[in-house]
């Protein structure tokens, strides 16, 4: 099973596997029924969550992240509310348990991104009270109750949490219970073992922190990591980025900063990409920190160090590092280009530095997005974040194309990965030729992309096949303006210190 395996990233195979279960009968009846409407009164939720629970590969995947699917989310939605309609009934048999459990893993990996009725939410206050009360008292909980209430809130958030950690439970329900109480525990207790060597002043790296402490992101269960780390320069020169490093000699054991690690699934693929390395990982937000040390201890890495860290203030770390990644990090400062002058200043000479910085072009829908936002006066509470997300949803549906490429966007099915995207406290953006100036000036050398979807160096190189083109920004800059989504996530680019 390719989910299994540590090399390989679910995400990258959630989208096959959505498309393969299209294919499975009584998946795509249900799927169909959902989305027309015929299933939305009366819904017999046991019968259904029955025919689910018999399609082990659905059941793996809604336990591996969120599922980035309108369609699905529709099924799932209307599933959740017939789910808590009969089990606040009393209907509390075992009757599709593995489906409503994996219900309730979906639900926390996406953050409770979907759409909630008040009828909904009336529930959901009974079904704790009815919880709580079994508790109190000592009494066995049902487990149909466990999964779906953890379908709603996170289980961690009760007072009576603990209890049922110290409870026996099927291995379904142990896994909701591992992932919603003891896991975030774990994290809790680990924040006072991350140092925090300098207090976080600037007023505007103080609000991203706080959007971080309340929302880490990315929120992930498994991570593809490397089998075999190679040396920086092998990795550079190879397939498929190939790069020139002219006269580049890797080091044997190479330093390297990741700055702005948030949860760690980056700074772990870093870690197991490059052989005999050490990592120091620093970000704003210690949740988004003890997330990340959880991860690192679960997978037995020991080559990772972490720290609650400014970009602003890491000139006073007094290191040097052989390899500075920070991707994704510099456009949320108050002033980016002086935090990339930061990170200048402590890679060694001849060190190398991966960068990640959003596109002036491609995020023309974004902005966008943010405007009817701005319009619309929302807030960045989590039931504000709904709202918004079900507007675009049927501005979508009404035939609008940019709020239709709003909605294949990753990040909108996750709280998180929707506030990351639309609701950031700072963001600036960038064209090619402003990052060839910045470049120019910090005497970093472009070296080029490291593009995750290989057509666009395809269809670059046709229009440019000499090798030189490659590293021309102003040539990038001219592609981009005829493909304007070619770098719909961020330019992600490698220099080296002259």
């Amino acid at each position: 099973n390719l989910l299994e395996q540590s090399t390989v990233d679910p995400y990258y195979l959630s989208q096959p596997i959505i498309s393969a279960l299209r294919h499975h009968p009584d998946f795509s009846q249900i799927l169909e029924l959902t989305g027309s409407g015929k299933l939305e009164i009366g819904i017999a939720y046991g019968d259904v969550a029955e025919q689910l629970s018999a399609i082990p590969l659905l059941l793996q995947v809604m336990g591996l992240g969120p599922i980035n699917s309108l369609e699905i989310e529709r099924m799932l939605t209307l599933l959740r509310r017939a789910m808590i309609v009969e089990t606040v009934a009393g209907k509390t048999d075992d009757k599709g348990l593995p489906f409503s459990a994996a219900l309730a893993l979906q639900c926390f990996a996406n953050e409770y991104v979907f759409r909630e009725t008040d009828e909904e939410k009336t529930a959901v206050e009974h079904l704790q009270q009815q919880i709580a009360a079994l508790v109190e008292k000592g009494r066995d909980v049902p487990r149909s109750c466990v999964a779906t209430l953890g379908a709603y809130r996170p289980l961690y958030s009760f007072p009576w949490a603990q209890e049922l950690c110290e409870r026996e439970w099927a291995s379904d329900i142990m896994e909701v219970v591992k992932l919603q109480i003891s896991e975030p525990q774990n994290e809790q207790s680990l924040r006072s073992s991350i140092p925090s060597p300098t207090s976080i002043r600037d007023t505007v790296s103080q609000s991203v922190r706080e959007q971080y402490e309340e929302n880490p992101y990315p929120r992930w269960i498994k991570t593809g990591m490397g089998s075999n780390g190679r040396s920086i320069g092998a990795v550079l020169r190879g397939a498929p980025l190939r790069f020139d490093l002219g006269d580049y000699d890797s080091p044997e054991s190479p330093k390297i900063l990741v700055a702005g690690c948030g949860t760690g699934r980056h700074v772990l693929a870093t870690a197991s990409r490059f052989s005999n390395a050490h990592v120091l990982a620093v970000d704003l937000s210690l949740s988004s920190l003890s997330y990340a040390l959880r991860k690192t201890k679960e997978l037995e890495i020991s080559n990772i160090e972490y720290a609650q860290w400014d970009i602003m203030k890491l000139g006073s770390l007094g290191r040097q590092f052989d390899l500075i990644e920070c991707g994704g990090v510099l456009h949320h400062l108050g002033d980016p280009l002086a935090g990339w002058r930061v990170l200048v200043d402590l890679l060694q000479p001849g060190g190398l530095m991966k960068i990640g910085l959003y596109s002036e072009i491609a995020r023309q829908v974004i902005i966008r997005g943010r405007s009817l936002i701005a319009e619309k006066g929302y807030t960045t509470s989590p039931k504000d974040i709904r709202r918004c997300r079900q507007d675009i949803i049927a501005m979508a549906e009404d035939g609008n194309q940019e709020m239709t490429k709003l909605c294949n966007n990753k990040d909108f099915f996750s709280l998180s990965g929707c506030r990351d995207l639309l609701f950031h406290v700072q963001e600036h953006r960038f064209t090619l030729l402003q990052i060839g100036a910045a470049l120019q000036a910090f005497k970093l050398k472009f070296l080029g992309f490291e593009l995750q979807d290989r057509r666009a160096l395809k269809n670059f190189t046709k229009s440019h096949p000499s090798k030189s083109a490659l590293t021309s920004l102003n040539l990038w800059h001219e592609f981009e303006l005829e493909n304007p989504d070619t770098f719909q996530g961020m330019f992600q680019f490698w220099c080296k210190k002259n």
